[in-house]
């Protein structure tokens, strides 16, 4: 009876496994989700993040949305929470238009981090302030946090894009002044540790209980 039950069990694992990869895969190879990145590595890395969150143990824990920048972060846990890193090299906000809810709604986290632009402003896109808007209203089931952009050398038009964010009604971390980056964009350990405690006290003071 017990071995009857144990087979049941693996075998309504496996079709849930099934139906699980089945529906990612039908919404990765939708052309239009990947506009922004190469949809090969859109959906490796999507199927990447999901199968992180399906695997990952039910502890407390927030989503990180961003870019190569925070796909290359080794994330801390804040207030207890444990990182689900959703970074996407070449991700703009247009890429997690769609994506962004999907990863909210599977992980249910305790909050989110949006850390998107640099490659918005790098391809100078227009309609960024309304795209990242339209993206931190379509995550308002919880507590968002946005991150400005580092200032890197070749990032001209940071300061116009984290106008934009500043604008948010929503809790922000701090700008940074100036960062070190290993070829104009991405950042050094030590801007990283830079960027990284700046997320850390941004969440501290507006979500973990004080």
């Amino acid at each position: 009876m017990l071995g009857s039950r144990r087979t049941w069990l693996i075998g309504l694992g496996l079709v849930n496994a099934f139906l699980v990869g089945a529906a990612a895969g039908i919404f990765y190879s939708r052309p239009t989700l990947c506009s922004d990145v190469p949809c090969e590595r859109f959906a490796m890395r999507g199927w990447a993040i999901e199968n992180a969150i399906q695997q990952g143990d039910k502890a407390p824990r927030y989503l990180a949305i961003g870019d190569s920048i925070t796909e290359g972060a080794l994330l801390p846990e804040i207030c207890g929470r444990r990182p689900i890193n959703a970074g996407i090299i070449g991700a703009t906000v247009k890429t997690f238009e769609r994506l962004g809810p999907r990863l909210a709604d599977m992980a249910q986290p305790d909050f989110i981090i949006v850390a998107l632009g640099t490659n918005d402003a790098l391809r100078s896109v227009r309609g960024f302030p309304e795209q990242l808007a339209a993206l931190v209203g379509a995550l308002k089931r919880w507590p968002v946090i946005v991150v400005p952009l580092p200032p890197g050398e070749d990032v001209k038009d940071a300061a116009a894009f984290n106008a934009a964010i500043a604008a948010l009604q929503v809790p922000k971390a701090k700008p940074l002044d100036r960062v070190e980056t290993t070829d104009g964009i991405h950042l050094t350990p030590a801007a990283y540790a830079a960027w990284k405690d700046s997320i850390v006290a941004a969440a501290s003071g507006a979500i973990c209980p004080r």
